[in-house]
C-alpha cells in the first residue's frame, strides 16, 4: 500500500471532477464479465494491473497491453466506456474527461470512425445510466509519426459535437520529443480544438518547456517535475496553465520514491492551478476517493483544499462556460459545509 489510509474520511460521497483518466488503463472487471469473461478478482489483478512500483514509465505502459488487446472490437469499446462511467459515478465523480488513442483500437479491423461510434455509444449509455457528464479527449502519441497522428486531430474535429472536447499528446516523453508532432498540434489549434499534453513526468523541466513553447496547451498532464525549475513554475503560473496531477500514478512509475516526496502539496501551496486525478483505475488499482484519502493522510488536506482544486478543474475543463456554473454549484454544495 502506498499510504496507510486508516482513520481518514471515505470521500466517496463528495462530488469530484476527473480530468485525467485513460480508457485503456481503466478496463473494469464488470466489462469483461459482460463480454463473456467470468474472470475472478485475483486473475484480473494479475493480468491487468501493473506492479505497485515500476522501474520506468515504459514498464508501466507495457502493462496496458492486455487491456488494449481486449479493446479491439466495437462491443468491447462500448461496454468498457459504459462500465468506466459506472465506476466513476460510484466514486462520486460528477464530470470526467476520458482520454484514449483511437488509432490503437484498430487491431480488429475497425476504422477510426467505427472506433468513435462504439466509444460514444458507450459514453451516451453510461451518462444516461449514471447521470454524470463526461467528454472525450483523443490522444496523439509521441512514438507515432505526424502522418499517423494527424488523422486523430481531424477525427476529433469531426466528432466534436458528439462527445469529443479536446485532444492530448500522450506516450513516453523521455524517448520521444514533442517537437516531432508540432505540426499535429498546429492543426489542432487551427481547428479550434482545446489542447492538453503529457509532460514533466518521465522527463524533466526541459520537456515542459518544449511542450509549452511548441504545442501551446491549456493544460498539462502531470507536470510535476516543474518543481525542479523556478523559471518553469513561474511561467506555468503566469500563463495560467492547469496541471492534471496524478500522485499515485507518479509514485507507481518511479518519478518519486514515496508519497511524502511528491510535490503536489508544494505546488498547491504555491498557488498553481491543479486538479487531482487517478490516471488509471485498473493498471493502477485506484479510485479518486482513495487518492483523496492518501492526500489527507500524507499532507493533511481537508475539505478546503479538495474543493479549491475541484473548482480549478471545472474552471479549466474543456466545457462551455454555461455548463461550468452548475458543476461549480454542486461542488460548493457538496464540500462547502465540511471542515
Amino acid at each position: 500500500m502506498l499510504v496507510d489510509v486508516t482513520g481518514t474520511p471515505d470521500f466517496t460521497r463528495q462530488p469530484k471532477i476527473e480530468l485525467h483518466i485513460h480508457l485503456d488503463c481503466s478496463l473494469m472487471r464488470s466489462a469483461l464479465h459482460r463480454l463473456g469473461d467470468p474472470i475472478g478478482e485475483t486473475d484480473f489483478r494479475r493480468i491487468y494491473t501493473a506492479p505497485e512500483r515500476c522501474s520506468t514509465l515504459l514498464t508501466y505502459l507495457m502493462a496496458i497491453e492486455p487491456s488494449c488487446a481486449v479493446l479491439q472490437t466495437a462491443p468491447a469499446l462500448r461496454i468498457a466506456m459504459e462500465e468506466l462511467l459506472r465506476a466513476l459515478a460510484s466514486d462520486g465523480v460528477i464530470y470526467a474527461e476520458i482520454r484514449f488513442a483511437p488509432h490503437t483500437h484498430q487491431g480488429g479491423g475497425l476504422g477510426l470512425d467505427e472506433v468513435m461510434a462504439a466509444v460514444t455509444d458507450g459514453l451516451a449509455a453510461g451518462m444516461e445510466a449514471t447521470g454524470i457528464t463526461a467528454g472525450l479527449l483523443l490522444c496523439a502519441l509521441r512514438d507515432y509519426t505526424p502522418e499517423q497522428n494527424l488523422p486523430v486531430i481531424d477525427l476529433a474535429h469531426r466528432w466534436r459535437d458528439r462527445g469529443v472536447v479536446g485532444v492530448d499528446l500522450a506516450g513516453d516523453e523521455a524517448g520521444h520529443p514533442a517537437a516531432a508532432n508540432r505540426s499535429v498540434f498546429n492543426r489542432a489549434h487551427e481547428l479550434g480544438l482545446p489542447v492538453t499534453a503529457h509532460a514533466g513526468e518521465a522527463a524533466g523541466p526541459d520537456s515542459l518547456r518544449e511542450v509549452i513553447d511548441l504545442l501551446r496547451p491549456a493544460r498539462i498532464g502531470h507536470g510535476v517535475r516543474a518543481i525542479e525549475s523556478e523559471d518553469i513554475l513561474a511561467e506555468i503560473k503566469a500563463r495560467n496553465l492547469h496541471l492534471e496531477i496524478c500522485p499515485s500514478s507518479n509514485i507507481q512509475v518511479g518519478v518519486f520514491g514515496a508519497y511524502g516526496d511528491h510535490p503536489v502539496d508544494q505546488l498547491s501551496r504555491r498557488g498553481l492551478s491543479l486538479s487531482i486525478n487517478t490516471d488509471a483505475r485498473t493498471v493502477a488499482p485506484l479510485s479518486l476517493s482513495l487518492e483523496y484519502r492518501r492526500l489527507a493522510k500524507c499532507f493533511g488536506w481537508r475539505a478546503g483544499e479538495f474543493l479549491a482544486h475541484n473548482l480549478e478543474a471545472v474552471r479549466h475543463a474543456f466545457l462551455p462556460a454555461s455548463e461550468k456554473a452548475g458543476l461549480s454549484a454542486r461542488l460548493i454544495d457538496g464540500w462547502g459545509a465540511r471542515d
